[in-house]
């Protein structure tokens, strides 16, 4: 269990972060379906191009719509546990940042909430014959709540990090950093969500491609709208990871010098280099596809690793700011005293239950798509 923390933890702490991270990482994967599917969502009601078919009605827009709700329930489904863990791993740091965001952490589950019912009612048919002022208006509102909470917990990792301006916070209520701090950070995650987005919906695809050659009825401009997918998503790949790259490298010019030796350390050294790794990955599997204008199952599966690997390393790079500011030493017993209470063995049966369920609930979707059903 030391894999992925080997530096001097105890075996307990390096447990618990172990599995907040790995944890952490699926719910981000479904989490940047939801938040990147909203954006694109949001821009194609607003700009919905001048072809034959509104981008609204193309195939990627029709199935992002289609399996929001679903990801964004799975999102939430698999954000308990990592939550469970990083209130044991890191106790008085998160209370205490939770406490002092005071409002905008008590908006976090109704502007959830809102937001998921957003989601149905842009998957409906009925949304999309109102006035186009009413459509935009409806899915921005969205991708804004989905941001909204994005801000709030990327503010939250910042908060529990400044120990030394909690009084000030406490006394004022003003937030103890700028823009500047929040925008780079948050422009990391939602770059690199439409990456990971499109790993997730070419799959989607992929298994529409296959239906249609295998026969399935479907008109000649859906065909061509899957044709179209393929580039669309490379180029939202393409578009992100830049962001994402960009606004990471200007985290690390304003983070200085301490910013950029903790790069370089043992622990963060690895980590910096799979996500390195993970982008290159995902350039070879989206040109692979780009020149072939089709999705390609060996594409899919580089872009997929890749994406894995990416949000994998930023989440161990995002989690070795905060250790610098914990103090883990002084933890290490709670987190013993909290490795001898039972419920690991129940957390495992339900994780392999909720496993089972989604699994299940993915296969029918999958059979309803089916050419057999479609003829």
């Amino acid at each position: 269990m030391t894999a992925i923390f080997p530096f001097g933890f105890s075996l307990p702490t390096a447990f618990y972060l172990t599995l907040y991270v790995l944890t952490f990482v699926l719910h981000q994967m479904f989490m940047h379906y939801v938040l990147a599917g909203s954006l694109y969502v949001a821009w194609a009601a607003a700009w919905p191009g001048q072809g034959s078919r509104p981008r609204t009605e193309q195939t990627l827009s029709a199935v992002l719509r289609d399996w929001m709700p679903f990801l964004l329930s799975a999102a939430i489904t698999v954000g308990v546990a990592p939550l469970l863990f990083i209130q044991i791993v890191y106790q008085r740091q998160f209370y205490t940042a939770n406490l002092l965001l005071w409002w905008r952490w008590m908006m976090v589950v109704p502007v959830l909430i809102g937001a998921f019912y957003l989601l149905y009612l842009i998957k409906s048919s009925w949304l999309w014959r109102w006035p186009y002022g009413v459509r935009v208006a409806v899915a921005a509102g969205t991708s804004i709540c989905f941001l909204f909470v994005g801000f709030c917990w990327t503010a939250n990792h910042l908060l529990a990090n400044s120990g030394a301006d909690w009084p000030e916070v406490y006394a004022t209520g003003r937030l103890p950093f700028s823009a500047g701090a929040v925008i780079p950070r948050m422009l990391v995650w939602i770059g690199g969500s439409f990456a990971t987005m499109s790993a997730i919906v070419g799959w989607q695809l992929f298994y529409r491609q296959t239906w249609s050659e295998a026969g399935a009825v479907e008109s000649p401009e859906q065909r061509a709208d899957l044709r179209t997918s393929v580039r669309t998503l490379a180029s939202l790949t393409g578009g992100g990871l830049t962001i994402a790259v960009l606004a990471g490298l200007l985290s690390i010019v304003l983070g200085g010098a301490s910013s950029r030796s903790l790069l370089w350390s043992g622990l963060i050294l690895p980590y910096l280099c799979l996500t390195v790794a993970g982008l290159v990955l995902q350039g070879i599997g989206w040109r692979w596809q780009w020149q072939a204008s089709r999705f390609d199952i060996r594409g899919l599966m580089a872009a997929t690793a890749g994406a894995v690997c990416s949000v994998l390393g930023v989440a161990v790079i995002r989690e070795g700011v905060r250790l610098r500011a914990v103090d883990l030493v002084s933890l290490a017993p709670q987190h013993a005293q909290a490795a001898t209470v039972g419920g690991f063995g129940v957390f495992i049966a339900a994780a392999l239950l909720v496993s089972i369920l989604i699994a299940w609930c993915v296969r029918l979707v999958k059979v309803s798509w089916s050419p057999q059903v479609n003829k």
